[in-house]
Order: structure tokens, then C-alpha cells, then sequence
């Protein structure tokens, strides 16, 4: 897709059959290989041009996780670049430490773990530096810490911290560039938590949370989805699901400080459906008044811009091919 921020015109550039569905895609740190996730398996794409991929590797995740599938994929922007995979679903979640070859692509799984009974990771985080790695554990309604080994890549297990309340669920994690505050998407109460990182361990400590719906609505209809840093890491987005077709999610956004604490809640809008099982949010690469927001419930891309103190929809692009979308990706 190309995204013209002057005409505001969304278009489709290509559709690219692949040999599997992808859970999630990320970028590489030379934007030169796309991460994926799909049933069984990570694997990497070339990146030809702005309109072409070409799947150069996959591998088959490791791991004694009945059940349980790749889910979530992350890749580090310093040597070794390591990627970091987690699967979800079965008894519990496993953890794949993936090397790379000098051109990005996936090259052997170099270390393999599970989280323990009843674990259930949904999204990953590196800190700043590639010093440790933050796991979300949606099912075991907790968050872990990883040290990284700066040499090879490979995970030592630091700390695990239980949400504040019982049914929090921690789905999805992001941590602000200067490494000071991480925030967290609790799925199950459907709130932006902000927790403080202590600058010698790394470890996280619980500060506040703040709401994803409107006063009133039942939690048990919502679920909170995704959490992403803009541009320039002054503002916070994150959204909300709706369990209800009938029933629109819910788009947010927060202002942080130059340290990365929130300091209010712009606004609280809805977004044009359920989003289903998506409404994940990407902010542009290349300014903070852009968003991309994928849909999985009619099967399209919008672009939303803050406008006026707010955010609206500029661009749909419908793509309704039976399998959009789970997130989305800015490549240039």
C-alpha cells in the first residue's frame, strides 16, 4: 500500500500470495527483511522494492508447547540483530532466540524455552539498547523480564511482575526510547498501564493505568488490543476491541513527557467498527499525526490523523481478501 500524506489518498500496490497466514510482520533495522510469524513457523522476506517480497527462510519454532502457535515476532536494531519469537495458545508459551545471517535473514534457532504452566505471552519489547527483553503474558496476567546477552543474543531470566489486579491480562508492551517508563496494554480490564523502569536492574514496577472506554461500559464486552510510541515518542497510541459486531472499539491518545511519562489522555474516540480480532495501531516513521489501524472485521487499512485535538479517519483502503489484517508495518 502507498500512503500520499498531501492528497490523502490511500492506495493498494500489489497483493502478494504467501505460503502460509502471517500472525504478525515486522521490520528488520535496515527495513531490508520483513519478520513473520505464521501456524508453525518464523519466517523472513525480502524486501525487493517498495512493491515486492520474496520469501527467502523459514523455520519451524522449537519448543514442547502443545497447542501453541507463533504469535509474536521482534527484531533487535543492534549486533547481532537477533529476533525474538513467542508462541500463544496450548498450556503454556515457548520462546525462540533466532539468529540472523549478515544480509537479515533468518539463519537457526540458537535458543529455545518456555515461560512456564499456564503462560499465555501475547507481545514482546526490547529496551533500549537491546539490554533486555519484556514479555506480556496475556494468560498468566503478568510481565517478564529477559536479560540479553549482548554477544549472542540469547535470554537470561531476570524477573517476572504479576499485573495489579486479577484479570488485568497483559497483552501488548512498548518502552519509551529513553528506557525510563514501559506501557502496557491490559486486555482483560482494557486499560494503558504505565510502569516505571528501574535504571540499574531493568526491572518494571507498577505506576498507574488509565481507561480505554467510556465511563460505564462494561469491560467484559472490550477487549484492549495494541499500544505503539509515534514518531517522535511524544505521544502514546492504543486501542480497544469490541466483542460485539454491532458495537465500535475504541482509538486513544496520550501525551508524554520528554522522559516518556504520560501526562494526560488526548482524547477517547471510537473507531468505524469492532475491529474484531485486530485494531492494531502503527504510527507513521514519519510524522506523529499519522496512524495506520488494520481491521479484521470487514477486512481494511484506514489512516487516522490527529486533527483539532483529536483523530479522525483520512484514508480506507478495503482490502477484503479474507484475511486482513492483523498489523500493519511503515516501510519508508
Amino acid at each position: 500500500m502507498a500512503f500520499d500524506d498531501e492528497t490523502m489518498a490511500l492506495t493498494l500496490l500489489n497483493n502478494i500470495t504467501t505460503e502460509s497466514d502471517h500472525f504478525w510482520i515486522t521490520l528488520d533495522h535496515q527495513k531490508k527483511r520483513l519478520y513473520a510469524t505464521s501456524e508453525t513457523s518464523w519466517s523472513s522476506y525480502v524486501i525487493e522494492d517498495s512493491k515486492s517480497l520474496r520469501r527467502d527462510k523459514s523455520l519451524n519454532f522449537q519448543g514442547n508447547c502443545s497447542g501453541s502457535q507463533p504469535i509474536f515476532v521482534e527484531g533487535s536494531s543492534l549486533f547481532p540483530y537477533t529476533v525474538y519469537g513467542v508462541t500463544y495458545g496450548g498450556n503454556k508459551s515457548c520462546g525462540n532466540v533466532l539468529s540472523v545471517d549478515e544480509s537479515g535473514s533468518l539463519s537457526q534457532i540458537i535458543q529455545a524455552f518456555d515461560y512456564g504452566p499456564s503462560s499465555g505471552v501475547h507481545g514482546l519489547a526490547l529496551g533500549p539498547g537491546s539490554e533486555v527483553l519484556y514479555s506480556a503474558d496475556d494468560s498468566g496476567n503478568a510481565i517478564w523480564t529477559h536479560t540479553v546477552n549482548p554477544k549472542n543474543g540469547q535470554l537470561q531470566y531476570l524477573d517476572r511482575i504479576v499485573a495489579p489486579t486479577s484479570g488485568s491480562d497483559p497483552r501488548h508492551i512498548a518502552v519509551h526510547p529513553k528506557g525510563k517508563f514501559a506501557y502496557v496494554i491490559f486486555e482483560g480490564t482494557n486499560r494503558l498501564a504505565l510502569y516505571k523502569i528501574d535504571p540499574d536492574t531493568k526491572r518494571l514496577a507498577y505506576s498507574k493505568s488509565f481507561s480505554l472506554l467510556p465511563n460505564g461500559y462494561p469491560t467484559s464486552k472490550y477487549m484492549a488490543d495494541e499500544v505503539a510510541l509515534s514518531y517522535s515518542a511524544s505521544y502514546i497510541w492504543a486501542t480497544t476491541r469490541s466483542t460485539r459486531s454491532n458495537h465500535t472499539g475504541y482509538i486513544s491518545a496520550f501525551e508524554a513527557s520528554s522522559d516518556g511519562d504520560i501526562l494526560s489522555q488526548l482524547f477517547l474516540d471510537p473507531t468505524t467498527t469492532s475491529g474484531a480480532m485486530s485494531n492494531a495501531v502503527a504510527p507513521s516513521t514519519f510524522s506523529d499525526n499519522f496512524v495506520a489501524l488494520t481491521d479484521s472485521e470487514k477486512g481494511f487499512v484506514q489512516i487516522w490523523k490527529f486533527v483539532n485535538g483529536s483523530t479522525e479517519v483520512v484514508a480506507t483502503l478495503n482490502l477484503q481478501d479474507g484475511g486482513c489484517c492483523a498489523n500493519a508495518v511503515w516501510l519508508d
